[in-house]
């Protein structure tokens, strides 16, 4: 092992790295799965004074991003190498879309996992479009909040900031039926990836089974593609109530995000 390299916490390495991170990739990143590696622990690497690329870990040691720069791939697999043993790393979670790191990875690997399937709007929907969709107002920021708390049961302290997000940049969707909300979409303009609509739905629970999820997934893709954005969506692989609604509202399962485990 080369002993010039230095793997080194450093919060500004995925800023400095982002641009060229993301021109790299052969598909869209998943906005969700994004932010989990932004908002993990960066690290700069580097080979003697060079800074070279960088990486990010999360708090259980599972690797989410690593990128090395141009010039010095051919250095990518003895680097992750180096940052795998320096940092402790128990998995890696590696997309299909990022070759930098999939590549690299596939040459260590003793075991692969399959996680989340990433979609794309291909094909015609075999769903009729929800009509009526309504976009959400600051006003329903509560009523929003406690549907999905109660769906999800995801904290309430993270759903009034993130939905309250949503809600200012017009990208909540409502279905409502009489005064009973049903479901909720997000048209998601992915900021980092322009032309990109990163969409998601929740429905009641007493209101699933009635294909909701995916005609109102239809109607976000119609409303992405009269803004001229591509519409992109994800689920784990193990839900096959959500794949099949995914997949009757037109969409297909471009690319994967895989767990690896490494042999040492």
């Amino acid at each position: 092992m080369d002993s010039r390299f230095t793997v080194r916490a450093d919060s500004g390495a995925l800023d400095r790295h982002r641009a060229d991170f993301l021109a790299q990739l052969v598909a869209p990143l998943d906005d969700m799965w994004a932010a989990f590696a932004e908002a993990a622990t960066a690290y700069a690497l580097r080979i003697g004074e060079e800074e070279v690329g960088t990486c990010c870990l999360d708090d259980e040691k599972q690797l989410l991003r690593f990128y090395v720069r141009p010039g010095w791939q051919h250095r990518a697999e003895e680097l992750l190498r180096f940052a795998l043993e320096e940092l402790a790393v128990t998995s890696l979670l590696v997309s299909t879309q990022d070759p930098g790191f999939l590549a690299p990875a596939l040459d260590l690997v003793a075991r692969s996992e399959p996680h989340t399937l990433f979609y794309a709007a291909r094909v015609a929907a075999e769903v009729p479009p929800l009509d009526g969709l309504v976009l959400a107002q600051p006003a329903d920021l509560e009523r929003v909040v406690l549907f999905e708390e109660a769906t999800l049961g995801a904290p309430r302290a993270f759903l009034e900031g993130y939905l309250r997000e949503r809600l200012e940049r017009g990208e909540l969707w409502l279905h409502e039926e009489g005064r009973e909300l049903l479901a909720v979409g997000e048209l998601r303009r992915d900021r980092q990836q322009p032309g990109i609509a990163q969409l998601g739905v929740i429905v009641a629970i007493p209101a699933r089974g009635r294909g909701l999820a995916a005609r109102l997934l239809a109607g976000l893709v119609a409303r992405s593609r009269a803004e001229g954005l591509t519409a992109v969506c994800s689920t784990e692989v193990g839900n096959h109530p959500a794949r099949r609604a995914i997949e009757r509202a037109g969409f297909r399962p471009d690319h994967r995000l895989v767990r690896l485990t490494f042999a040492r």
